[in-house]
């Protein structure tokens, strides 16, 4: 029996929890979600079929949504969400149910992981002591969760209606990442050498005279600023006194899309 696991990551926290579950499951293999495999990915053989991504703004990534959305999935097929987070589901996991009923479909399971928060726009990173905390208790959730996907048992993650209802309104009113562009910069740490362009998954940065430059299509994922060798990006002026933060078991390479 067959799955396929379409994961989107920026720091490697999803893309860990991908690799962690792939190893417990047989016949598995992994996909990357990117610009580039939206309009060419589809699985109608697979026998299971997964997404894991992070939360943002209470709510999906807007390139999972998109991919999801054009992914052609069999009937019959067994699917699951994993949603990573370093502090809540928000209305993630409801909004992928509802786009999988738009095309007939059911979300069999769906489960929470949580790892290091990585949205340094709004908080500072987490303890070395609390990373491996939360690296300690996924590897053990993930047991039990590749246990549920293997006998194809039916879990809905326990949330609350009418807060997910809340928060999908305030993801609804509020999430704008496209224009984020703008407000990225680079110190004078910034030594050109093009590995922001390079992890980006949206295809959203280019360099010009050995400068990043963003333009209109950015997703909030934050690698470029996260995996920055020199950390010279910065957005506004919330991360100047912030630290970086990408998983320590991923390596920056595995991140890069296959363009």
């Amino acid at each position: 029996m067959s799955t396929t696991i379409y994961y989107f990551s920026a720091t490697g926290n999803s893309l860990k929890v991908t690799k962690n579950l792939s190893e417990q499951l047989t016949d598995t293999k992994i996909i990357q979600i990117s610009k580039k495999s939206i309009p060419t990915s589809k699985d109608t053989q697979s026998d299971k079929i997964g997404f894991v991504f992070p939360v943002y703004n209470f709510g999906l990534p807007v390139i999972v949504k998109n991919f999801i959305e054009t992914l052609p999935i069999g009937k019959h097929t067994y699917v699951f969400a994993i949603a990573t987070c370093g502090g809540m589901v928000g209305a993630a996991l409801n909004q992928i149910k509802k786009i999988l009923n738009k095309k007939d479909i059911n979300l069999a399971s769906s489960f929470c992981v949580f790892m290091p928060g990585s949205d340094q726009l709004m908080f500072p990173t987490v303890s070395e002591e609390e990373q491996n905390k939360l690296f300690n208790d996924e590897e053990k959730q993930i047991s039990t969760i590749a246990l549920a996907i293997k006998s194809k048992q039916h879990i809905k993650y326990k949330s609350n209606a009418i807060m997910s209802s809340v928060y999908n309104l305030l993801y609804t009113a509020t999430f704008r990442p496209k224009g984020m562009g703008k407000n990225f910069w680079t110190d004078e740490k910034c030594i050109g050498c093009g590995l922001c362009s390079q992890i980006c998954p949206a295809n959203n940065i280019v360099m010009h005279d050995r400068k990043p430059k963003w333009e209109h299509q950015c997703e909030s994922c934050l690698a470029c600023m996260q995996w920055c060798p020199q950390k010279s990006i910065q957005y506004k002026k919330a991360t100047v006194k912030r630290g970086r933060y990408h998983n320590p078991q991923i390596n920056v390479s595995e991140l890069i899309p296959n363009r």
